[in-house]
């Protein structure tokens, strides 16, 4: 961001007047930690004119107890504490219990709030203890002031976790543009300050403060009052801005048009620049050095590498999707690849390393000829990516992050994609990881391979239909509902798959609704108005088929051999064309095992 010496002496004077009223209004700093292990959301609330407004929240995990607020204190002011304990749920953390602590604080003295989650009550004022804190303080305290923004926003910063962010602090900030955000630092590093447009990377100690101006449409920024390893990483940030101000640091990339060959050419421009500022980093010994010539070494890569994955984004109706793999593969880009990349674990404490790793293996994987790309199975593709990367701990937090993003439909695609590759699932987090998505399929296995003749349902005319009646037949069956926005999507992608295999007598398509009874007319006229398979059943309200299968969530897609058992309780879908296909067509060569 260039200021203008007028726009810069505005900011440390507008700073200075923020600065002084925070120092007027005694601001309280409320810090705790909780007893127990657990996982909650913190939010802090004031009613004002009996309007309640939120200040901030805090995450909580188990590795990480601690929280602090930052607040101005005073006598006309309500505040609420709440504390949201969360569990795990069978896909992510959900709500368990929520308590309201009443608080009263006053101004010009700071608090501590000591919080046991298994005695908590705010009806009986249990499980929590408010105390005057006369320590010395070791928090990280970040300000200051956004400019050319004239909206509020919420302002979150992060700390580092394998590679990632994981959220420690938000606040609300008002249409005033000015912000104090509080932090429990235990050890210094990268931090990320971000709102719902841009994310900044700082660094912080203990004790530290930090005063900026932030562009609030860009996030490009000024350190007015902050660390020598702050105002060194601004000049960075500046150095590079010709190569990343397309949108590297924001969170949403607006750019119509990507000028490729412009592009290069100004990167290569700057590549002796960056190299001589890589070089002048004289924190000999220290931690900071170490990490921030990773995080040039990272930014240097990821810049261009980002800008080429953007750049195969497609527009539909006037939007820009997001792209999933890379199109062509510039000649320049073959710089970046080469062996023995990824061998140094430290590059974990860099917040960007896991999107890094991801686009990094993504190239890999597009620079290959396409005939040899195209044979690849999801598990050999996988394999690649993993190779790709020398450091073996890297490589588990690397196959954590694929197990999100590689789409596996049931048990098999599990066994055949991620198991190969069990053994990097040492770390406790990886491990879990790997569990979790284990544990979405384990309870098929009380289905395949057994049979489905033990249920009957009735089509549209009341006329009972059982499994039975199909022995000797494929039967693919589709689990809808005429509410379900999704089942509806998937119906074009079916239709032309049942196209496909019109004059094969050895299969079935059939469709089962877990409408309530009431409605059965409506799913009448929907099988009507979409041309649906002539083979409808109704299943009231799940109660005869979706409960026995444990369905709780559609659409679903399972199919059945010809001799009546259960090959897949979940097929990939339709739109899924050629994966589909792959199950349909092996079912329909196999021959039936029994016979009556």
């Amino acid at each position: 961001m260039k200021y203008t010496i007028k726009n810069i002496l505005a900011c440390i004077a507008s700073l200075a007047v923020f600065n002084a009223a925070v120092a007027r209004q005694d601001p309280v700093i409320l810090s705790g930690t909780f007893t127990e292990k657990v996982n909650a959301e913190l939010q802090l609330f004031r009613t004002v004119n009996d309007k309640l407004q939120r200040l901030g929240e805090y995450t909580i995990n188990p590795s990480n107890p601690e929280f602090v607020f930052a607040l101005p204190a005073d006598t006309t002011i309500t505040y609420s504490f709440q504390v949201t304990i969360m569990k795990q749920g069978p896909m992510r953390l959900e709500t368990d219990k929520r308590f309201s602590l009443p608080l009263t604080m006053k101004p010009s003295q700071n608090y501590s709030l000591k919080i046991t989650p298994s005695k908590l009550s705010g009806e009986k004022k249990t499980g929590f203890e408010l105390k005057t804190d006369t320590r010395k303080s070791s928090l990280a305290f970040v300000s200051g002031k956004f400019v050319n923004w004239n909206y509020g926003a919420n302002v979150t910063i992060q700390r580092v976790v394998e590679g990632g962010l994981e959220k420690i602090n938000v606040i609300t900030n008002s249409k005033e543009n000015t912000f104090l955000l509080p932090c429990v630092i235990k050890k210094e590093g990268f931090y990320y300050l971000s709102s719902p447009r841009w994310i900044l990377r700082v660094y912080l100690k203990p004790s530290d403060k930090l005063e900026l101006a932030i562009d609030g449409m860009s996030g490009s920024y000024e350190v007015i009052n902050g660390s020598e390893e702050n105002q060194l990483m601004q000049k960075w940030q500046q150095l590079i801005s010709p190569i990343t101000n397309y949108g590297y640091n924001s969170l949403s990339i607006q750019k119509d048009s990507f000028d490729l060959n412009s592009y290069l050419n100004t990167y290569e421009s700057l590549e002796p620049s960056i190299a001589n500022f890589r070089s002048n980093i004289n924190h000999a010994g220290s931690r900071f050095s170490k990490l921030f010539k990773m995080a040039i070494d990272v930014d240097k890569e990821l810049a261009p590498i980002l800008f080429l994955f953007n750049s195969s984004a497609k527009t539909i109706n006037g939007f820009r999707t997001t792209p999933k793999n890379f199109n062509n593969i510039p000649n320049f880009y073959n710089r970046f690849i080469y062996a023995g990349k990824f061998n140094d674990a430290s590059i974990l404490n860099i917040g960007e390393t896991r999107s890094y790793m991801n686009l990094y293996t993504k190239l890999v994987i597009a620079a290959l000829p396409e005939e040899k790309r195209k044979l690849l199975s999801l598990s050999e593709m996988l394999g690649l990516k993993i190779n790709a990367i020398s450091n073996d701990t890297l490589r588990s937090y690397f196959l954590k992050e694929q197990m999100s993003e590689i789409e596996v439909n049931n048990l098999t695609e599990f066994r055949s994609t991620f198991e190969p590759y069990k053994k990097y699932t040492k770390p406790a987090a990886v491990k879990k990881k790997y569990l979790d998505v284990y544990n979405q399929f384990s309870s098929d296995t009380a289905y395949v391979g057994k049979s489905s003749y033990n249920f009957s349902l009735p089509d549209s005319t009341g006329r009972m239909i059982s499994m039975k009646d199909f022995k000797g037949r494929v039967v693919f069956i589709d689990v809808w509902a005429t509410w379900c926005g999704p089942c509806r999507e998937q119906f074009p992608f079916l239709k032309e798959i049942e196209e496909e295999y019109k004059d094969n007598n050895d299969i079935v398509f059939l469709g089962i609704t877990i409408d309530r009874a009431r409605d059965r007319q409506k799913w009448i006229n929907t099988i009507k108005k979409e041309n649906l398979p002539p083979l409808q059943l109704f299943d009231d309200m799940g109660k005869s088929f979706a409960r026995k299968y444990g369905i709780l969530g559609i659409p679903r897609f399972l199919l059945v051999s010809k001799d009546g058992k259960w090959i897949e309780v979940r097929c990939p879908l339709p739109e899924a064309k050629e994966d589909l296909k792959k199950y349909l067509d092996k079912a329909l060569q196999e021959k039936p095992l029994a016979k009556d």
